[in-house]
């Protein structure tokens, strides 16, 4: 008697439900507690960063103590994206409303403030950004940075820009990296919108 083994070929196949379930949950429980900072109305130390461009929009920020520089940042398409770190001191917003676009699920994820949000301590590293912008005092310079070698740090201390105080109507910002001291969201809501 002769035996012969035959291979077989097992295909596999995402389960669509259960990963959805899954993805889904995990978006719940991040909406659960930024609901939680909602609630409280406060947050400290918050940074958002490493899920690729996402969109700040706003219909109006007053800041004081306003830095911009150049610099490299990590994004979801390159580790080395050029970008312009802004920073700022105390800004007030309103019309807060950030979004993130996840094609592949053909869904975006939606963060918005129903109020006047107050934030100390903001940075925030931009593609784009699109607006009306007033600034206080502004300050262009710069400055001979000899031989330094890390890219990041000359365009820091090459040319900054700096006002006392910066109005923006109508932003709109592409931005890698956002990091927020001290940040109230009243009115806080996370909802998804499904892609067109």
């Amino acid at each position: 008697m002769e035996m012969a083994t035959k291979p077989v070929i097992i295909g596999g196949r995402t389960a669509k439900k259960p990963l959805i379930a899954a993805l889904l949950g995990g978006f719940l429980l991040l909406g659960a507690l930024l609901s939680i900072f909602g609630l409280t109305g406060v947050a400290y130390a918050v940074p958002i960063s490493g899920v690729g461009e996402f969109t700040v929009q706003f219909d109006k920020l007053n800041g004081s103590g306003f830095k911009m520089y150049g610099g490299i940042a990590e994004s979801g398409e390159s580790k080395q994206t050029p970008v312009f770190v802004n920073e700022i001191a105390n800004a007030s917003i309103q019309g807060l409303k950030i979004s993130k676009d996840f094609d592949k699920l053909g869904i975006r994820v939606v963060i918005e403030a129903g109020g006047t949000v107050t934030i100390d301590g903001l940075v925030q590293k931009a593609t784009q950004i699109n607006g009306n912008i007033s600034f206080g005092s502004l300050t262009m310079k710069e400055n001979y940075v000899g031989d330094v070698q890390d890219p990041v740090q000359k365009a820091a201390q090459e040319f900054t820009q700096g006002a006392d105080n910066i109005t923006i109507d109508n932003g709109n910002l592409k931005t890698v990296y956002l990091f927020q001291q001290k940040v109230a969201l009243p009115g806080m809501k996370v909802y998804f919108e499904k892609l067109n």
